[in-house]
Formats: C-alpha cells, structure tokens, sequence
C-alpha cells in the first residue's frame, strides 16, 4: 500500500470498530459502529484482515463467529469511502485503483483461504460486500427479520467477494441476476431454504444460544480433522473462486480508476433513493 491509499486507511481506522471477545476456543467479533450502521471504513476492512491473520495462526482459536452491535448486521461498504479522495490526474486514479485492488485482494484471500471455521449470527439488514462475503463462511445463523442486499451494481459498482461464481451455484442465474443487478432483497426464510442460512431464530438471543452450542460442540472435536475436513470440501472449488475474485477486481479496476468516480456513484445512489 503506498502514498494515496495508506494515509486514508490509517486515517479511517476505527479504534473501537471490532469488539473481540474469547470464550474458550471461539472468538466473537462484533462488527462495532452502531450509529454508522455498521457500514465498514477502509480502516476497518485493513482491521478485519488483521483479525483474521492472528487468529488463523492463534492455537487458542478454533472458529471465529461474527456479529453486529446495534439494529443491524452491517450496511456494508461506508459510502464516504469514495470522498476521501482528490483523485486529479489519471495517473493518480489509476494508483488509487491499483491500491484498492490490493487491499480488497487481500481481504478476499483472508477469508477464502482462513483455515478454521467461520460462523456468523445475523439480523435486520446485512447490506453490500457482507452478504456475498458471508456465501464463505461454514455457517450462517440468522433471525427472522433478517435479510440481505447486495446494491453493487445499482450503485455502478461491480461484482464483489467472488459473488460471480458463488451467486449462481447457490441460486442459480435468474435468482442471481435478480439479486445483484435489481437488487432484490434475499429475506432470511429464502436464504434458510436455498441452503445459504442453516438456521432461524425468532429473537437475537436465541440465536446466539445456539451459535454458542454450535461453538462448544465444535471445539471439542479434534482441530485437525475439522480443519482438513473444511480444506477438502473445499479444495476443489479453490481454483475456480480464485479465478473469479481476480476477475471480479480486474472489472472493478476499470470501475475505480475512472475519471468521476464519486460522481457516477453518489448518481446511481440518488436514483435507488429516488425508488424507495
């Protein structure tokens, strides 16, 4: 990361944006801007990748589970990301891109390659890069108001968190299509029945009890075999959600290193406001 990114991405880090507690083997991290939605800065997306390396490599962690403070789960990408930058010259446009890629590379990898297992509780809305992120966990538990969008496209962005490949084999293309370029909500009863969702509660709490049963059940079981059982069910679509994430980037560089970015973008927002 060099002199256009690095000093927004320091300057964007939220101190108290993760709150990380452990309980025995499992590590909870609660997305923490309740007031922001839960929206993620480009400090956080820096934070959230550190958080993943050291427990990846921590021997007192065995699964990682995520869940959100306050009303929602996360409303996804802060939208004052694109402000904080005078892009000029398309010299610094396309550094800036180059330099989004990298860091978005980086995240991508620290969940598709994250060895141990990823569980997540959600509830109300999960919005943005969250809901195709969370098509790579091993679990995802949800409450009965929940639901999920994905507004990239409608928003003149492009395909995120290798959605492209994972979208259609979930949903198939026409669900798909709906779901990314009309921006169709995924209601938490339809995520449970196409097998993106394993489970829904009524309330938070009960959710959470369970996740914490799911959890202890977990730890008990040798930590190789569940970990090579993840790598083998794995392991064989590996390559092809690679090639799809680096597809997905290569779109997206053209997307960010265009002249105008924040104007296309706060655009395209006024008009999906414009149709609520």
């Amino acid at each position: 990361m060099s002199q256009i990114l690095a000093p927004v991405v320091e300057q964007t880090t939220v101190p108290d944006g993760f709150i990380l507690e452990q309980n025995s083997k499992t590590l909870m991290v609660t997305i923490n801007r309740p007031n922001q939605a839960n929206s993620f800065t480009l400090g956080m997306y820096l934070q959230l990748i550190e958080i993943l390396k050291k427990a990846a490599e921590d021997d007192t962690v065995d699964i990682v589970l995520v869940k959100g403070n306050g009303k929602m789960f996360s409303s996804g990408n802060d939208m004052k990301n694109f402000s904080l930058f005078t892009l000029s010259t398309e010299e610094q446009r396309i550094q800036f891109a180059t330099e989004l890629v990298e860091l978005i590379r980086e995240l991508n990898n620290s969940i598709l390659h994250f060895p141990k297992t990823l569980i997540a509780c959600c509830h109300n809305g999960v919005f943005g890069f969250l809901f195709p992120m969370l098509a790579l966990f091993d679990q995802v538990f949800v409450t009965e108001d929940c639901y999920f969008v994905a507004p990239m496209i409608q928003l003149g962005q492009g395909h995120e968190m290798f959605s492209s490949y994972t979208f259609p084999r979930l949903f198939g293309h026409s669900k798909s299509y709906s779901l990314m370029v009309n921006g169709e909500r995924l209601l938490a009863k339809d995520a449970i029945e196409c097998g993106f969702a394993q489970k829904m509660f009524k309330t938070k709490d009960e959710m959470y009890n369970h996740a914490q049963k799911i959890c202890q059940s977990i730890e008990q079981m040798d930590r190789n075999s569940v970990i090579n059982g993840k790598l083998l069910m794995r392991e064989a679509l590996m390559s092809e959600l690679s090639k799809a994430g680096e597809r997905e980037l290569k779109v997206n560089f053209k997307i960010w290193s265009q002249e105008n970015l924040l104007d296309n973008v706060m655009k395209h927002m006024m008009r999906m406001r414009s149709r609520l």
